[in-house]
Formats: structure tokens, C-alpha cells, sequence
């Protein structure tokens, strides 16, 4: 099944085809069935089902809050939803936000400055590079300063953060080319594991008889076509 399904997926490299529907259907109903196991074992049962069972009724107020969301699927009182999309996104942000700034800011000032406290233990290098990364941090705030026209020397200055911003795109995106080929490394050892003889050489069989099938419906499909010409004709 899994060199089957790995099959089929790569078939849409050819074009849109009922194999690759059929992969398609199956792992998107395997992520939500998936999904929902997980919500019911790890969130519904855990969270709600069993405080209220030993008496905390406390948890019905937001489980109402969470029910309420499905409302917005009926028109007639989809306004019910705002209650709970209020207090999901109000309690989200008081999350979100002091999380976002200690780890997205205030960390990476740390990081940034931390280097400097040990310049007498420090070699040359180390001194270099951690003139580097302040440097480039310095001129890609910089590039985002919109008070200010960019001219003179702070458009020299911003333009340096542009080419710190171009050096982590071109990183950030290697890096995930790297995890994606990664995914594909293993994609390719199923198919290579199931083409031996003990599993009846299932890749070359699934393969070749897609290919057969393509052939087949290209043949009959350009036949109706000609006959469909000499009809309209």
C-alpha cells in the first residue's frame, strides 16, 4: 500500500488522474479521522468529559464558548459565533503576544549582546562574527525604519540589511528544499524496498500497470475525439 499510494501521488507529475484522486481522498480522510481521535482522547475527554463527571462544572462555560463556534454554519444565529471567536482570539493574543515578544525579541537582543560580555575569553573569529551578526542585525532594522527616508548614509546602511535578509531567505529556503528532499529520500526507499522479489515486486507492477492504464484511456479518449470531429463535421 505505501509504494502504491507513493505512486499515485507522483502520477499527478503526469497529469490530474483518478489514482492520484483516489491517494488524495484517503490521506486527507486519514488526517481527519486522525485529527478527530486526537480531539476526542486528548482534548474532549481529558479537558471536559471527565472534570464534569467529577463535579467541575466550570468547564461547561468555555465548552459552550467552543460549541457556540459551530453556529456560524447555520446563518440564522451564526452571530452566536462572535462570543466565542472573542474570547478565543482575546485569550489567544494574551498568549500569543508576551510568548512572541520574549522569544521573537527580547531573546534575539540577548543573543545578539550575550557574545559581548565574554569579548576577554573570545578568539578573533569569534570576535568577527559576533560583530557580523550585530552589524546585520543593526542594518536590517534599519531597512525596516520607514520613519525616515532612505537616503544618504541610512539608505547605504539599509541596503547591507537587504543583502542579511537576502543571505536568511536563501537559508531559510535551503533549508526547507533540504527537509523537503529529505521527505522524498524516503519516499523513494519504499518504493526501492518494495520492488524485491518478497513483496511480488509491488513497484514495478503498480508502475507498469499505470502506464498501461495512461496508454489505454489516451488511445480511447483521442478515438471519441476523432469520432466526435467526424460527427460534427
Amino acid at each position: 500500500m505505501s509504494a502504491g499510494l507513493t505512486i499515485f501521488l507522483f502520477s499527478f507529475l503526469y497529469k490530474d488522474n483518478p489514482f492520484f484522486k483516489i491517494a488524495e481522498h484517503l490521506y486527507l480522510g486519514a488526517g481527519m479521522g486522525w485529527l478527530f481521535q486526537v480531539s476526542v482522547t486528548n482534548v474532549w475527554l481529558p479537558k471536559i468529559w471527565e472534570p464534569v463527571s467529577n463535579g467541575e462544572m466550570l468547564v461547561i462555560i468555555p465548552s459552550i464558548l467552543g460549541i457556540s463556534l459551530l453556529t456560524q454554519f447555520i446563518p440564522k444565529i451564526s452571530w452566536i459565533s462572535r462570543y466565542g471567536f472573542t474570547f478565543m482570539m482575546g485569550y489567544g493574543s494574551g498568549l500569543a503576544i508576551p510568548a512572541g515578544l520574549s522569544t521573537d525579541f527580547i531573546s534575539q537582543i540577548g543573543g545578539t549582546i550575550k557574545p559581548f560580555s565574554m569579548l576577554a575569553s573570545m578568539t578573533p573569529f569569534n570576535i568577527f562574527g559576533s560583530l557580523l551578526v550585530a552589524g546585520g542585525t543593526i542594518c536590517v532594522l534599519f531597512y525596516f525604519f520607514f520613519s525616515v527616508e532612505h537616503k544618504g548614509h541610512l539608505k547605504k546602511v539599509s541596503n547591507v540589511g537587504i543583502y542579511f535578509l537576502m543571505v536568511y531567505f536563501g537559508a531559510a529556503f535551503g533549508n526547507t528544499v533540504m527537509a523537503r528532499f529529505s521527505l522524498l529520500y524516503g519516499r523513494f526507499d519504499d518504493l526501492y524496498t518494495y520492488s524485491a522479489a518478497k513483496y511480488f515486486y509491488a513497484s514495478q507492477v503498480i508502475l507498469a500497470a499505470m502506464v498501461i492504464y495512461f496508454i489505454a484511456h489516451s488511445f480511447f479518449t483521442k478515438g471519441k475525439k476523432e469520432v466526435s470531429t467526424e460527427e460534427a463535421a
